[in-house]
Protein backbone atom coordinates (compact mmCIF):
# COMPACT_ATOMS: atom_id res chain seq x y z
CA UNK A 1 0.00 0.00 0.00
CA UNK A 2 1.02 3.68 -0.11
CA UNK A 3 3.53 4.83 2.45
CA UNK A 4 2.15 6.90 5.29
CA UNK A 5 3.30 10.49 5.15
CA UNK A 6 5.12 11.53 8.34
CA UNK A 7 5.20 15.16 9.53
CA UNK A 8 8.05 17.14 7.97
CA UNK A 9 8.96 18.69 11.34
CA UNK A 10 9.84 15.19 12.57
CA UNK A 11 12.84 15.13 10.23
CA UNK A 12 13.99 18.73 10.65
CA UNK A 13 13.80 19.03 14.44
CA UNK A 14 14.00 15.46 15.74
CA UNK A 15 17.67 15.59 16.77
CA UNK A 16 17.52 18.68 19.01
CA UNK A 17 14.07 17.72 20.31
CA UNK A 18 15.27 14.23 21.24
CA UNK A 19 18.25 15.63 23.14
CA UNK A 20 16.11 18.15 25.00
CA UNK A 21 13.41 15.56 25.77
CA UNK A 22 15.88 12.99 27.12
CA UNK A 23 17.54 15.67 29.27
CA UNK A 24 14.28 17.06 30.69
CA UNK A 25 12.67 13.68 31.31
CA UNK A 26 15.76 11.98 32.69
CA UNK A 27 17.04 14.83 34.83
CA UNK A 28 13.53 15.70 36.02
CA UNK A 29 12.87 12.10 37.06
CA UNK A 30 16.20 11.95 38.92
CA UNK A 31 15.53 15.20 40.79
CA UNK A 32 12.00 14.15 41.69
CA UNK A 33 13.22 10.74 42.88
CA UNK A 34 15.80 12.27 45.20
CA UNK A 35 13.13 14.39 46.87
CA UNK A 36 10.95 11.40 47.74
CA UNK A 37 11.21 9.90 51.24
CA UNK A 38 12.78 6.47 51.46
CA UNK A 39 9.48 4.74 52.24
CA UNK A 40 7.82 6.21 49.15
CA UNK A 41 10.80 5.25 46.97
CA UNK A 42 10.45 1.69 48.26
CA UNK A 43 6.72 1.72 47.46
CA UNK A 44 7.36 2.82 43.87
CA UNK A 45 10.05 0.18 43.41
CA UNK A 46 7.67 -2.52 44.64
CA UNK A 47 4.99 -1.24 42.25
CA UNK A 48 7.44 -1.32 39.34
CA UNK A 49 8.48 -4.86 40.24
CA UNK A 50 4.87 -5.99 40.49
CA UNK A 51 4.01 -4.55 37.09
CA UNK A 52 7.21 -5.38 35.26
CA UNK A 53 5.27 -7.58 32.85
CA UNK A 54 3.10 -4.67 31.77
CA UNK A 55 6.17 -2.45 31.32
CA UNK A 56 7.89 -5.14 29.26
CA UNK A 57 4.80 -5.46 27.06
CA UNK A 58 4.73 -1.71 26.58
CA UNK A 59 8.39 -1.74 25.58
CA UNK A 60 7.85 -4.64 23.20
CA UNK A 61 4.83 -2.85 21.68
CA UNK A 62 6.93 0.29 21.16
CA UNK A 63 9.72 -1.69 19.51
CA UNK A 64 7.13 -3.39 17.32
CA UNK A 65 5.83 0.01 16.26
CA UNK A 66 9.33 1.14 15.30
CA UNK A 67 9.88 -2.11 13.38
CA UNK A 68 6.62 -1.57 11.49
CA UNK A 69 7.70 2.00 10.72
CA UNK A 70 10.97 0.68 9.33
CA UNK A 71 9.46 -2.13 7.27
CA UNK A 72 6.65 0.01 5.86
CA UNK A 73 9.10 2.62 4.58
CA UNK A 74 11.70 0.34 3.01
CA UNK A 75 12.16 0.70 -0.72
CA UNK A 76 14.55 -0.47 -3.40
CA UNK A 77 16.61 2.12 -5.22
CA UNK A 78 15.70 1.75 -8.92
CA UNK A 79 19.23 2.72 -9.99
CA UNK A 80 21.51 0.71 -7.72
CA UNK A 81 19.11 -1.97 -6.46
CA UNK A 82 20.12 -1.22 -2.86
CA UNK A 83 17.38 -1.45 -0.25
CA UNK A 84 16.98 1.73 1.77
CA UNK A 85 14.81 3.17 4.52
CA UNK A 86 13.13 6.40 3.40
CA UNK A 87 10.18 8.01 5.19
CA UNK A 88 10.32 11.41 3.49
CA UNK A 89 8.12 11.78 0.43
CA UNK A 90 9.49 13.42 -2.75
CA UNK A 91 7.23 16.41 -2.09
CA UNK A 92 8.64 16.88 1.41
CA UNK A 93 12.20 16.68 0.06
CA UNK A 94 11.31 19.26 -2.59
CA UNK A 95 9.91 21.63 0.05
CA UNK A 96 13.10 21.30 2.11
CA UNK A 97 15.17 22.07 -0.99
CA UNK A 98 13.06 25.08 -1.95
CA UNK A 99 13.34 26.57 1.54
CA UNK A 100 17.13 26.12 1.48
CA UNK A 101 17.31 27.57 -2.04
CA UNK A 102 15.59 30.80 -0.98
CA UNK A 103 17.84 31.16 2.07
CA UNK A 104 21.07 30.53 0.12
CA UNK A 105 20.15 32.93 -2.69
CA UNK A 106 19.28 35.65 -0.18
CA UNK A 107 22.59 35.17 1.62
CA UNK A 108 24.53 35.27 -1.67
CA UNK A 109 23.06 38.52 -2.95
CA UNK A 110 25.76 40.62 -4.59
CA UNK A 111 28.03 37.70 -5.49
CA UNK A 112 25.75 35.72 -7.80
CA UNK A 113 27.24 35.45 -11.28
CA UNK A 114 24.79 36.70 -13.97
CA UNK A 115 23.62 34.27 -16.63
CA UNK A 116 25.28 36.37 -19.32
CA UNK A 117 28.73 35.90 -17.78
CA UNK A 118 31.06 33.52 -19.71
CA UNK A 119 31.80 31.61 -16.50
CA UNK A 120 28.10 30.91 -16.01
CA UNK A 121 27.79 29.86 -19.64
CA UNK A 122 30.63 27.34 -19.32
CA UNK A 123 29.17 25.76 -16.18
CA UNK A 124 25.64 25.75 -17.62
CA UNK A 125 26.88 23.89 -20.70
CA UNK A 126 28.32 21.17 -18.46
CA UNK A 127 25.23 20.92 -16.25
CA UNK A 128 22.84 20.86 -19.21
CA UNK A 129 24.93 18.18 -20.91
CA UNK A 130 24.65 15.90 -17.86
CA UNK A 131 20.92 16.50 -17.41
CA UNK A 132 19.99 16.05 -21.08
CA UNK A 133 22.05 12.87 -21.45
CA UNK A 134 20.35 11.36 -18.41
CA UNK A 135 16.82 12.57 -19.05
CA UNK A 136 15.72 8.92 -19.29
CA UNK A 137 15.90 8.78 -15.48
CA UNK A 138 12.70 9.77 -13.67
CA UNK A 139 14.76 11.44 -10.94
CA UNK A 140 16.08 13.79 -13.63
CA UNK A 141 13.00 14.55 -15.73
CA UNK A 142 10.59 15.03 -12.81
CA UNK A 143 12.39 18.16 -11.54
CA UNK A 144 12.72 21.75 -12.65
CA UNK A 145 16.49 22.24 -12.58
CA UNK A 146 18.18 25.58 -11.93
CA UNK A 147 21.81 26.71 -11.82
CA UNK A 148 23.22 29.38 -9.52
CA UNK A 149 26.90 30.30 -9.76
CA UNK A 150 28.36 32.10 -6.75
CA UNK A 151 31.51 34.18 -7.11
CA UNK A 152 33.50 33.03 -4.08
CA UNK A 153 36.90 31.32 -3.66
CA UNK A 154 35.31 28.16 -2.32
CA UNK A 155 36.00 24.79 -3.90
CA UNK A 156 32.49 23.47 -3.65
CA UNK A 157 29.33 22.59 -5.52
CA UNK A 158 26.11 21.03 -4.29
CA UNK A 159 22.61 20.22 -5.48
CA UNK A 160 19.45 20.56 -3.39
CA UNK A 161 16.80 17.82 -3.55
CA UNK A 162 14.54 20.29 -5.39
CA UNK A 163 16.97 20.31 -8.33
CA UNK A 164 18.76 23.59 -7.57
CA UNK A 165 22.44 23.39 -8.56
CA UNK A 166 24.95 25.67 -6.83
CA UNK A 167 28.53 26.06 -8.02
CA UNK A 168 31.20 28.29 -6.50
CA UNK A 169 33.71 29.82 -8.88
CA UNK A 170 36.49 28.50 -6.65
CA UNK A 171 35.71 25.04 -8.02
CA UNK A 172 36.83 26.08 -11.51
CA UNK A 173 40.13 27.33 -10.12
CA UNK A 174 40.80 23.87 -8.66
CA UNK A 175 39.79 21.88 -11.74
CA UNK A 176 42.24 21.40 -14.60
CA UNK A 177 39.46 21.32 -17.22
CA UNK A 178 35.70 21.23 -17.65
CA UNK A 179 35.70 17.43 -17.67
CA UNK A 180 36.76 17.56 -14.03
CA UNK A 181 34.00 20.09 -13.36
CA UNK A 182 31.61 17.61 -14.98
CA UNK A 183 32.88 14.86 -12.66
CA UNK A 184 32.10 16.99 -9.59
CA UNK A 185 28.68 18.09 -10.87
CA UNK A 186 27.75 14.52 -11.85
CA UNK A 187 28.64 13.39 -8.34
CA UNK A 188 26.43 16.08 -6.78
CA UNK A 189 23.55 15.39 -9.17
CA UNK A 190 23.89 11.68 -8.33
CA UNK A 191 23.18 12.49 -4.68
CA UNK A 192 19.80 13.89 -5.74
CA UNK A 193 19.10 11.10 -8.23
CA UNK A 194 19.76 8.55 -5.47
CA UNK A 195 17.67 10.42 -2.87
CA UNK A 196 20.50 10.64 -0.36
CA UNK A 197 19.14 13.68 1.49
CA UNK A 198 15.82 11.95 2.14
CA UNK A 199 17.54 8.75 3.21
CA UNK A 200 19.98 10.49 5.54
CA UNK A 201 17.29 12.59 7.26
CA UNK A 202 15.14 9.47 7.72
CA UNK A 203 18.03 7.47 9.16
CA UNK A 204 19.02 10.25 11.57
CA UNK A 205 15.43 10.66 12.78
CA UNK A 206 14.98 6.92 13.29
CA UNK A 207 18.23 6.62 15.26
CA UNK A 208 17.20 9.51 17.50
CA UNK A 209 13.88 7.79 18.26
CA UNK A 210 15.72 4.58 19.13
CA UNK A 211 18.13 6.41 21.43
CA UNK A 212 15.49 8.50 23.22
CA UNK A 213 14.74 5.99 25.99
CA UNK A 214 18.37 4.90 26.63
CA UNK A 215 19.53 8.53 26.80
CA UNK A 216 16.68 9.42 29.18
CA UNK A 217 17.65 6.51 31.44
CA UNK A 218 21.23 7.72 31.29
CA UNK A 219 20.19 11.07 32.76
CA UNK A 220 18.17 9.25 35.44
CA UNK A 221 21.09 7.09 36.57
CA UNK A 222 23.97 9.59 36.42
CA UNK A 223 24.05 11.54 39.70
CA UNK A 224 25.66 14.80 38.49
CA UNK A 225 24.81 17.04 35.55
CA UNK A 226 28.46 17.60 34.60
CA UNK A 227 29.07 13.87 34.28
CA UNK A 228 25.81 13.58 32.38
CA UNK A 229 26.83 16.13 29.77
CA UNK A 230 30.23 14.47 29.27
CA UNK A 231 28.66 11.02 29.03
CA UNK A 232 26.03 12.25 26.56
CA UNK A 233 28.75 13.83 24.43
CA UNK A 234 30.70 10.55 24.52
CA UNK A 235 27.71 8.46 23.42
CA UNK A 236 26.87 10.96 20.65
CA UNK A 237 30.45 10.76 19.40
CA UNK A 238 30.43 6.96 19.44
CA UNK A 239 27.09 6.91 17.60
CA UNK A 240 28.49 9.26 14.96
CA UNK A 241 31.67 7.24 14.46
CA UNK A 242 29.95 3.84 14.46
CA UNK A 243 26.69 4.66 12.65
CA UNK A 244 26.44 8.07 11.00
CA UNK A 245 29.90 8.59 9.48
CA UNK A 246 30.23 5.13 7.84
CA UNK A 247 26.81 5.61 6.26
CA UNK A 248 27.79 9.07 5.02
CA UNK A 249 30.95 7.65 3.41
CA UNK A 250 28.88 4.89 1.81
CA UNK A 251 26.64 7.50 0.18
CA UNK A 252 29.66 9.42 -1.10
CA UNK A 253 31.08 6.29 -2.72
CA UNK A 254 27.70 5.47 -4.23
CA UNK A 255 27.41 9.02 -5.64
CA UNK A 256 30.95 8.73 -7.05
CA UNK A 257 30.09 5.53 -8.91
CA UNK A 258 26.69 6.64 -10.21
CA UNK A 259 28.08 10.09 -11.03
CA UNK A 260 30.75 8.45 -13.17
CA UNK A 261 28.03 6.78 -15.24
CA UNK A 262 26.03 10.01 -15.54
CA UNK A 263 29.13 11.78 -16.87
CA UNK A 264 29.91 8.88 -19.21
CA UNK A 265 26.45 9.05 -20.76
CA UNK A 266 27.04 12.78 -21.30
CA UNK A 267 30.22 12.00 -23.29
CA UNK A 268 32.64 13.76 -20.94
CA UNK A 269 36.18 12.45 -20.54
CA UNK A 270 35.51 10.48 -17.38
CA UNK A 271 39.19 9.58 -17.02
CA UNK A 272 39.51 13.04 -15.47
CA UNK A 273 37.45 12.00 -12.43
CA UNK A 274 40.15 9.86 -10.75
CA UNK A 275 42.75 12.42 -11.83
CA UNK A 276 40.83 15.10 -9.93
CA UNK A 277 40.71 13.02 -6.75
CA UNK A 278 44.35 12.09 -7.18
CA UNK A 279 45.29 15.76 -7.10
CA UNK A 280 43.03 16.28 -4.09
CA UNK A 281 44.86 13.43 -2.35
CA UNK A 282 48.19 15.16 -2.92
CA UNK A 283 46.82 18.35 -1.38
CA UNK A 284 45.46 16.50 1.64
CA UNK A 285 48.80 15.91 3.29
CA UNK A 286 47.31 16.66 6.70
CA UNK A 287 44.53 14.11 6.19
CA UNK A 288 45.67 10.57 6.79
CA UNK A 289 43.76 7.62 5.38
CA UNK A 290 43.93 6.13 8.87
CA UNK A 291 41.72 9.02 10.06
CA UNK A 292 39.07 8.43 7.41
CA UNK A 293 36.76 6.92 10.04
CA UNK A 294 36.39 10.42 11.55
CA UNK A 295 35.25 11.99 8.27
CA UNK A 296 31.93 12.21 6.43
CA UNK A 297 33.81 11.61 3.15
CA UNK A 298 36.22 8.87 2.10
CA UNK A 299 39.88 9.78 1.71
CA UNK A 300 40.56 11.23 -1.74
CA UNK A 301 43.10 8.49 -2.48
CA UNK A 302 40.46 5.83 -1.82
CA UNK A 303 38.01 7.67 -4.04
CA UNK A 304 40.56 7.79 -6.83
CA UNK A 305 41.28 4.06 -6.51
CA UNK A 306 37.59 3.14 -6.49
CA UNK A 307 36.81 5.26 -9.56
CA UNK A 308 39.75 3.74 -11.37
CA UNK A 309 38.33 0.26 -10.67
CA UNK A 310 34.99 1.33 -12.19
CA UNK A 311 36.60 3.02 -15.20
CA UNK A 312 36.46 0.12 -17.68
CA UNK A 313 32.69 -0.40 -17.36
CA UNK A 314 32.04 3.36 -17.42
CA UNK A 315 34.13 3.77 -20.59
CA UNK A 316 32.12 0.98 -22.19
CA UNK A 317 28.92 2.86 -21.35
CA UNK A 318 30.38 5.98 -22.88
CA UNK A 319 31.18 4.07 -26.06
CA UNK A 320 27.77 2.39 -26.16
CA UNK A 321 26.14 5.81 -25.99
CA UNK A 322 27.79 6.75 -29.28
CA UNK A 323 30.15 9.31 -27.79
CA UNK A 324 33.14 10.53 -29.83
CA UNK A 325 36.21 8.37 -29.17
CA UNK A 326 38.81 9.59 -26.71
CA UNK A 327 42.43 10.16 -27.58
CA UNK A 328 43.32 6.46 -27.54
CA UNK A 329 41.87 3.36 -29.20
CA UNK A 330 38.91 2.00 -27.25
CA UNK A 331 37.30 -1.42 -27.75
CA UNK A 332 34.58 -1.22 -30.35
CA UNK A 333 31.03 -2.16 -29.45
CA UNK A 334 29.11 -4.15 -32.06
CA UNK A 335 25.94 -2.19 -31.36
CA UNK A 336 25.39 1.48 -30.50
CA UNK A 337 22.62 1.44 -27.93
CA UNK A 338 19.91 3.95 -28.73
CA UNK A 339 19.37 6.42 -25.83
CA UNK A 340 21.92 4.53 -23.72
CA UNK A 341 19.42 1.94 -22.51
CA UNK A 342 22.29 -0.38 -21.58
CA UNK A 343 23.47 2.12 -18.99
CA UNK A 344 20.42 1.39 -16.85
CA UNK A 345 21.42 -2.26 -16.52
CA UNK A 346 24.98 -1.33 -15.60
CA UNK A 347 23.76 1.12 -12.97
CA UNK A 348 21.67 -1.61 -11.37
CA UNK A 349 24.79 -3.75 -10.92
CA UNK A 350 26.89 -1.12 -9.15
Amino acid sequence: GPRRKLPLILFTLIKPLAKITSYVLGRGTRKAWKKLPTTQQRTYLEMLNANRGAFMCTGAFSLGGLYYLYESHKQTCPITGRQKFVALTPDQARRIGEANFTEIVNDAQGIIVPETDPVYTKIAKVANGILHANSDLRQIYDKTWTLTVIDAPVMNAFVLPSGNIFVFTGLLENCSNMDQVAAVLSHEIAHVVLGHVEEKLTRTSFLQMLLLVPMSLLWVLIPYDGIGFVTTWFFDSVADIMLELPFSRLMEVEADEVGLVLAAKACFDIREAPKFWGRMAQEEEAFSEELEFLSTHPASQNRQDNLQEKMASALQIRQDCGCPPLDYPAPRSSVIIQNCQKAKAVLSNL
